[in-house]
């Protein structure tokens, strides 16, 4: 008996010692149908030859699960062989959508692609209930709260699935009434127009504000709580905002709570802090906008703290702090203000970063800035800058950073970065007018040639009326200091036949050279000289002051003449619009004067002055008034060319009238009753521009509301020569160019003029 034991003993501890140096002699991994042996092989931390005794298989089954692609992990060994078995998750193949309408799929797919949720990706089964959470949502911010969304998945081979989400989008619920409780000093409708958010009206079929959205709502209390705080009421509050819907859904109940408070009064109003040479406070008291009396604005005081902190900024203190500190007293109904003023260290800028700039040469980029490298920083500067750029047109977008320098507390760099446009263009067939018909055109420019900021354009124009071949350059840098030059060469033929004018035919040809000189940053100083060969042609039916004026520089009873000129002009310019073509803010002033040299057969002058003022009246809207006076004469014996008169009618002068139709009526010879225009004129517009309603990219598109006034003069002004027309216009940058279109009724016109309720016109005129 003693033996047999004996013997057990050993063999158990020769078992034993054998199990401890085992070591792996294989890895065989089952369960995979898609993914590649090595994606395991190269996450578990061990190999064949390893002892098992050192293996952590619980370690090695994390590891495996960590990386994301299975369900199910579990590891067994037979013998010497260490077998991992695995099932995948499956992989999404396609995400299809079935009942939507409101939305395309193809941005639902988009959504869902940030939740993880899209073709190539795994699948889990919870994303399925997140995403039909989602999808309610989005149908629930378009104000259909009936949408049902089941999301279904369909196995398919290889371990994909395809994800089926079937929508019943339901009916759309509207906004029956927003009640506010607790308004005193103001009527319901008066603060329900600071909402965005409108009962069901005529216009929301295209406004679509009588949708609810929470996003909307918080916004709107913003908006009132802003509006009660601007109107002195300093301690306002919103109590509740409350929202409820029928029980057929159909119908949406706002009603928002409010406490007024009592109005306060602006007290006393103070600067204080240590103000840098060589400003002083009361530099920057001028830039406050509330003092003592005025009934207290929430948006005057930020106004102020933001105007003292620029004024500081356009000193080189780019990081000045302003807070404004108020004393409130309830008793009496006043709040006195403190403004401290912490400048910081004044900062000047290391360097200026020109980014994006692919075709335009950095040089073209500089020259329009007025802030410089290694100078003190100039936040006015900064922002000229940023306009300079912008009116170039040689950018779709401008923006501006000021980063500090890392390691350095008075330096930043100014990163500038740009997105070009496509500042060439090839239009063939692209001019449309009311006045001229259908316009063929040929037209190629740049206005950014090979990057210098040169333009170079040639045309070619085959209007009824003006048929106009030209070739023009500009260089707008012809010297360091900003002076332009250009020059410019073109044939011109006018058949007036259909003008109501009177019948007369030209064809000219001319030469051009002009310069631009900068007075100031606003101010520019232009001249230039032109000569031109003209040859009139006449008609036996020609109005007879045509005739007399081809009698007086040719012979009498001729025809046709010759009426070539050596004009000399010279102009004034002042242009502070932050935009060329749809200006906000600002204004442009222009004065005039041609003169003909006595050395061919016109002897003229021209004076002319315009001038237009942009009027922001809220972030979208604004109104333009705009003015031109014109005045002419000849000098010596000669008579004034008669097409050199100003003219007044038509798209760019008179809306609602026809082209050059505006003056003095004359009965000709043969019966017509005709206008020559006039030595004198003058035009008055009120125009108001606003953005087309339930249009989100305004950026192309905008319409407007005018009244227009004008009238020409053959001697003294004559109120009873005046005109005038109100109307509605829109205008679309369109790939072919400014194309506009208006609606216009004359208000005081009589049966000899010529009238055009809508006008349009397509390209530019050269």
């Amino acid at each position: 008996m003693k033996k047999i034991l004996s013997l057990f003993f050993v063999v158990l501890s020769f078992s034993i010692f054998a199990a401890e140096n085992l070591r792996v002699s294989d890895i065989k991994v089952e369960g995979l149908q898609r993914i590649d042996p090595g994606l395991i092989f190269n996450n578990i931390p061990f190999e064949i030859d390893d002892l098992i005794e050192d293996i952590d298989f619980s370690k090695s089954i994390s590891l495996i699960y960590k990386t994301g692609q299975f369900k199910d992990v579990a590891i067994e060994r037979e013998g010497q062989v260490i077998i991992i078995s695995v099932r995948e998750r499956p992989i999404i193949n396609e995400i299809n959508f079935h009942g939507t309408e409101s939305f395309q799929p193809e941005a639902l797919k988009t959504g869902l692609s940030l939740m993880n949720l899209a073709s190539g990706l795994i699948f889990d089964n919870g994303d399925i209930a997140k995403a039909e959470r989602e999808l309610t949502n989005q149908y629930l911010s378009q104000g259909k709260y009936t949408t049902s969304v089941r999301g279904e998945v369909v196995p398919l081979e290889r371990n994909r699935v395809d994800i089926n989400f079937y929508i019943e989008e339901g009916r759309l619920s509207r906004i029956k009434d927003i009640a506010i409780v607790g308004n005193k000093s103001f009527v319901k409708e008066e603060l329900l127009d600071e909402f965005s958010l409108k009962t069901t009206n005529i216009m929301s079929w295209w406004e679509k504000d009588d949708r609810y959205s929470k996003q909307t709502l918080t916004g709107d209390l913003e908006r009132l709580r802003s509006f009660y705080m601007n109107q002195g009421f300093m301690n306002f509050k919103i109590n509740s905002s409350v929202v409820s819907i029928s029980k057929d859904k159909k119908k949406i109940f706002i009603a928002v709570t409010i406490d007024e408070g009592d109005k306060f009064s602006i007290g006393k109003v103070k600067l204080k802090g240590d103000v840098p040479e060589p400003l002083a406070l009361s530099d920057l008291e001028k830039d406050l906008s509330i003092s003592e009396g005025d009934v207290f604005n929430r948006s005057k005081v930020n106004e102020s703290t933001s105007k003292v902190a620029k004024s500081l900024g356009n000193f080189g203190y780019a990081f000045a702090n302003v807070s404004s500190v108020p004393t409130i007293d309830k008793d009496k109904h006043r709040v006195d203000f403190t403004f401290f003023i912490d400048p910081g260290k004044k900062i000047y800028v290391r360097r200026i970063n020109i980014i994006g700039n692919e075709k335009s040469k950095d040089e073209v980029i500089r020259r329009e800035l007025r802030q410089l490298e290694s100078s003190w920083f100039a936040q006015d500067k900064v922002d000229r800058s940023k306009t300079r750029l912008t009116r170039t047109q040689f950018f779709d977008s401008v923006d501006v950073e000021t980063p500090a320098v890392q390691g350095v507390s008075d330096q930043v760099d100014l990163n500038i970065k740009v997105t070009e446009r496509n500042t060439g263009k090839v239009s063939i067939g692209a001019g449309l007018s009311s006045s001229e018909g259908v316009v063929g055109t040929l037209s190629v420019s740049q206005d950014n040639f090979l990057g210098t900021g040169n333009r170079i354009a040639t045309a070619i124009s085959t209007g009824d009326i003006n048929k106009v071949y030209s070739l023009s350059f500009t260089d707008p840098y012809w010297t360091e200091d900003g002076v332009s030059r250009g020059f410019s060469v073109y044939h011109k033929e006018t058949n007036t036949k259909d003008l109501g004018t009177g019948t007369y035919d030209t064809a000219s040809a001319g030469f051009g050279m002009n310069f631009g000189i900068p007075l100031s940053e606003y101010d520019t100083l232009s001249f230039g000289a032109t000569i031109d060969l003209t040859e009139l042609k006449l008609q036996a039916d020609s109005p007879v002051g045509y005739k007399n004026y081809c009698s007086s520089v040719a012979s009498a009873g001729s025809l046709n003449c010759d009426t070539d000129s050596l004009a000399f002009w010279a102009g004034w310019q002042t242009d502070s619009r932050d935009n060329m073509i749809f200006p906000t803010k600002g204004y442009k002033v222009s004065l005039n004067a041609d003169v003909t040299a006595p050395v061919f057969d016109m002897q003229y002058y021209k004076i002319s002055a315009s001038g237009e003022q942009y009027f922001p009246v809220t972030e979208k809207i604004t109104t333009r008034i705009k003015g031109a006076l014109g005045y002419g004469a000849s000098y010596g014996d000669e008579i004034f060319p008669f097409f050199k008169n100003y003219t007044v009618g038509g798209q760019s002068t008179l809306r609602g009238f026809k082209q050059s139709s505006v003056g003095e009526k004359t009965l000709d010879t043969n019966g017509q009753y005709i206008t020559y225009g006039g030595e004198k004129m003058v035009t008055l517009s009120a125009e108001t521009f606003f953005p087309v309603p339930g249009m989100k990219n305004t950026d192309s598109f905008r319409m407007s509301a005018f009244v227009d006034a004008g009238g020409v003069f053959e001697d003294s002004f004559s109120a009873s020569e005046m005109r005038y027309s109100m109307g509605i216009g829109a205008t679309w940058l369109s790939p072919f160019g400014p194309l506009n279109v208006s609606l216009a009724t004359p208000l005081n016109d009589d049966n000899l003029d010529r009238t055009e309720i809508f006008q349009f016109g397509m390209g530019t005129n050269f």
